[in-house]
Order: structure tokens, then C-alpha cells, then sequence
């Protein structure tokens, strides 16, 4: 698996996961989960994607594996771990690390509380390589309405392969209970163009993304998922 093809498989990733803000649903109790996500990559190898993480209110803890289907291509193991601090008006602040393959990644984000049902967001942070650094920014806003539901907008600046805009936008309709369904659309710049479906009913999670040029690379893909998550304890106010 070359540079150009990790690239594209991490940015996808990146703005098109299932991951809104959470200042004001202001969990209070850890949560588990656990996924398989498979890629299937249009002239690439395909890629066999296994995580679990736990998330207390304030940190969050995510080991993922990389296994590809294509023989020779080289594996990876990617520990994830971020720190989530909040305020008395649940805002939240976060420092965060991942290792990726050959390279480092990092974020400092902050998710302000600005009104009752709206949330902005911030984020910035280095792509450190053997021979190179670059920065990806982002900022965003949330909005809830109905206690539980979600809108939101995202701009993204990728800085990689000659730079990319990104523009993730979702909807998720949801429950006191955490059950959820989530839609998003996602263009970018250089007329590329990418979308999910999310759900999740008590533990179960499933997916499915299409990313048609998505990303800064030429091949499309497409990712099924399915997995797990449970709270601990109650997560609502």
C-alpha cells in the first residue's frame, strides 16, 4: 500500500465518521464500543478495519487495526488517545494523539457552548511525517432541537496532495435512549462528493459510506460497518 493510497483512506476517515459534538448531550457515564468497518476500494487493495475504544466523560481511548486484503501490503496498528475537559458551561476542550502509519497525528479542539441548543466548533493540528509536517483546520457548528436531534456543519482544509476543502454536513433524528439515525453528505472541492448512513439501536451499529473522489485521490469506495456500543450507566441529564 503506497502513501497516496493511506492518505486517501485516512482523510475519509477523518470527515466522514460518525463523530458530532457531544457538549450538549453531556454524557456522564464511560462508554464501550467495538466495529468492523470493511473498504472496498475501486483498482486498491481492500481493507479489513477492526476497532474498540472506551470513552469516560472526560477521555477517550481507541486501538485499531488496519488489516489489507491486497498480500504484501503492509499492516497497521493505530492507538488512538484524547483528553476532553469541560467547563461549567459544558463546553469542552481536547487535546488528542493518534500514530498512524510512519507518521504522527494531533489535535487541539474546543466544541463552545453558545447559546441553548447550539454549539461552535474549532479545530487544528499537525501531521508530523518523517520528512514533512502539515496542518489540518477545521471549525464547525452544531445545532439541537427536540432535546436530542442534530444538525451540523463542517469546513474542512486538508492540506495534503495539493489541498482540499471539505464540507461534511449531517442530520442525526435520535432518542432519550441514544437510539439514532444519522445522514451526511459530504462535497469537497475538485467536484468530489461523499455520503453515509449511521444507525444505532440499543448496542448495534451500522453503516454505510460512499466516497466517490471523497477524498484528494482519484478512487472511489465504499465501507460497510458494524458494531457495537454501550454506556455504562445513564448518559442523559
Amino acid at each position: 500500500m503506497n502513501a497516496r493510497c493511506a492518505s486517501r483512506i485516512l482523510l475519509a476517515v477523518a470527515v466522514a465518521s460518525a463523530a458530532p459534538a457531544t457538549a450538549l448531550a453531556n454524557p456522564r457515564a464511560a462508554v464501550v464500543g467495538g466495529q468492523f468497518r470493511y473498504w472496498d476500494a475501486r483498482g486498491a487493495s481492500d481493507l479489513r478495519d477492526a476497532l474498540v475504544w472506551w470513552a469516560p466523560a472526560w477521555a477517550h481511548v481507541q486501538l485499531e487495526y488496519w488489516d489489507f486484503v491486497e498480500p504484501g501490503a503492509e499492516d497497521s496498528f493505530r492507538p488512538e488517545v484524547g483528553i476532553h475537559l469541560r467547563d461549567r458551561r459544558r463546553s469542552v476542550y481536547t487535546l488528542q494523539w493518534r500514530h498512524e502509519r510512519r507518521q504522527e497525528r494531533a489535535w487541539a479542539g474546543t466544541e463552545q457552548v453558545v447559546s441553548r441548543h447550539d454549539v461552535v466548533r474549532a479545530e487544528v493540528g499537525p501531521i508530523v511525517a518523517r520528512d514533512s509536517k502539515s496542518w489540518v483546520v477545521s471549525g464547525g457548528l452544531d445545532h439541537y432541537w427536540g432535546s436530542w436531534h442534530l444538525a451540523q456543519v463542517t469546513l474542512v482544509r486538508d492540506p495534503r496532495e495539493g489541498g482540499l476543502w471539505i464540507v461534511p454536513m449531517r442530520v442525526r433524528l435520535a432518542t432519550k435512549a441514544n437510539d439514532w439515525l444519522q445522514l451526511t453528505v459530504a462535497p469537497a472541492s475538485r467536484r468530489s462528493l461523499g455520503w453515509a448512513v449511521d444507525a444505532k439501536w440499543r448496542v448495534l451499529r451500522l453503516g454505510v459510506e460512499r466516497n466517490n473522489r471523497f477524498d484528494f485521490t482519484r478512487v472511489d469506495n465504499t465501507i460497510i460497518s458494524l458494531g457495537f456500543e454501550r454506556a455504562l450507566g445513564p448518559t442523559r441529564d
